[in-house]
């Protein structure tokens, strides 16, 4: 079994720091909330200060992750911005990342990449138990961490209305209740990028949406696509499974999630076969993917909303601007 090293080497890591040109669409749990928009990681200030800085340093002072890049528009950011280089781009959340992996792929050679979101602040602790479990399981294609959401609904304050999912941690145990994390670390060179990108794009466009409204949606959209590479796969005599495979995993998964009796480890199986390139899988197959459940609130809880905002800016002692 893998140990984790004494010296972890730095991953390199993304911030998508792009925003909302409108809010987001959110459930009947938090329809008395105000919605925020725009670019968050600078327009929402906590003592003075944007936001993405406060992340910046945190991800700094934790020694995980470097070089840190920040994906979004140079026209807000500037050439660099706390010792992070500026990956120009303002368009849709997939496309975003695409840009990212484009740039970290031809800076960073072979090496795997961390991508999240400019509007948490994870804490010290939580960061570091988290990441102790990623070097510990390594080499891995993919790790995307499920954060356990507390028993009480006070203990999640203003994030109180965020869609939650149930998990069981071993099969036939009694589920848990999960918050997705916003940290993800994958190989690029394992994964199907361009479904990755437009899933990605199609699952933000319904976030905060019931489960099997967001499958209907995804699966609408990349259907077409689908099929298309399967074609490709014809003409090189190779077998079509893509659409099969990518389909039914995903199907599977959501239908099993909504019930309560998915197991990380089928969940983390069942991305592996939707998002890692068949080649690859074959050429590494004591490779895999994690979906771990862990303790770690802090990388769940990304500011949805002006009452999560103020929520967060009373723990630092001061008003949001």
């Amino acid at each position: 079994m893998a140990t984790t090293p004494r010296q972890p080497v730095p991953i390199p890591l993304v911030v998508l720091g792009g925003g909302d040109a409108r809010p987001s669409t959110l459930p009947e749990t938090g329809a008395e909330l105000h919605p925020l928009q725009g670019p968050k990681g600078l327009a929402l200030k906590i003592q003075g200060r944007p936001i993405i800085d406060l992340l910046l340093e945190r991800l700094q002072a934790s020694g995980y992750f470097s070089p840190i890049y920040i994906a979004g528009p140079a026209e807000l950011y500037g050439a660099e911005r706390g010792g992070c280089k500026v990956i120009d781009t303002n368009s849709t959340f997939g496309n975003n990342i695409k840009a990212a992996i484009a740039t970290v792929m031809t800076e960073c050679p072979g090496q795997s990449v961390a991508i999240t979101t400019c509007d948490i602040l994870p804490e010290e602790d939580e960061l570091h138990r988290l990441m102790e479990d990623y070097y510990h399981h390594l080499p891995l294609d993919f790790w995307f961490p499920a954060i356990l959401a507390p028993e009480e609904n006070r203990e999640l304050g203003a994030s109180a209305w965020k869609p939650r999912y149930r998990v069981a941690p071993l099969p036939g145990e009694q589920p848990r209740t999960l918050l997705p994390g916003h940290l993800l670390v994958a190989d690029p060179a394992a994964v199907r990028r361009p479904l990755v990108y437009r899933t990605f794009d199609l699952a933000y466009e319904s976030r905060n949406r019931p489960i099997m409204y967001r499958l209907g949606l995804i699966v609408g959209h990349i259907f077409g696509g689908l099929v298309l590479q399967d074609l490709k796969l014809l003409f090189t005599f190779r077998l079509p499974t893509m659409t099969y495979t990518v389909i039914y995993n995903g199907t599977v998964m959501a239908l099993k999630l909504r019930r309560g009796i998915i197991t990380p480890e089928e969940m983390a199986t069942r991305l592996h076969r939707i998002y890692i390139r068949y080649q690859h899988r074959r050429q590494f197959p004591e490779r895999a993917g994690r979906t771990p459940l862990k303790h770690g609130l802090s990388l769940a809880k990304d500011i949805d909303t002006v009452e999560e905002a103020e929520e967060i800016a009373q723990e630092f002692g001061a008003p949001t601007t």
